[in-house]
């Protein structure tokens, strides 16, 4: 499982390794509806744009990109992603692995 390091800046972008693939993840703050959208590139090739971060849905649910699932985690119970919420950690933005998500159902 991979915790994503969201930090205080309203357009942020950062990489990581997952299942061998390069995978770009760029987050922007949209002050109108106080939410995060999240843009997703393999292997430099832009894959998803604008995906709404909400607390508990997998952003990648819908695509089937061999990724596993990234989704928002309320780390503090109630906690909704807004500006504040994801560099402060009350919502962390988590990469779980198709074995890891087998496992936490099967507990």
């Amino acid at each position: 499982m991979n915790v994503f390091n969201v930090v205080d800046y309203a357009d942020q972008q950062f990489g990581t390794i997952i299942n061998g693939r390069r995978v770009t993840i760029r987050l922007r703050y949209n002050a109108t509806s106080d939410r995060w959208s999240f843009d997703l590139s393999i292997d430099n090739l832009p894959v998803l744009t604008g995906r709404r971060v909400v607390t508990g849905v997998d952003l990648l649910a819908p695509f089937d990109l061999g990724l596993g699932a990234i989704f928002a985690y309320a780390a503090t119970p109630g906690a909704a992603p807004d500006r504040a919420a994801l560099p402060a950690g009350t919502v962390l933005l988590v990469q779980a692995s198709e074995d890891e998500i087998a496992a936490a159902v099967a507990a």
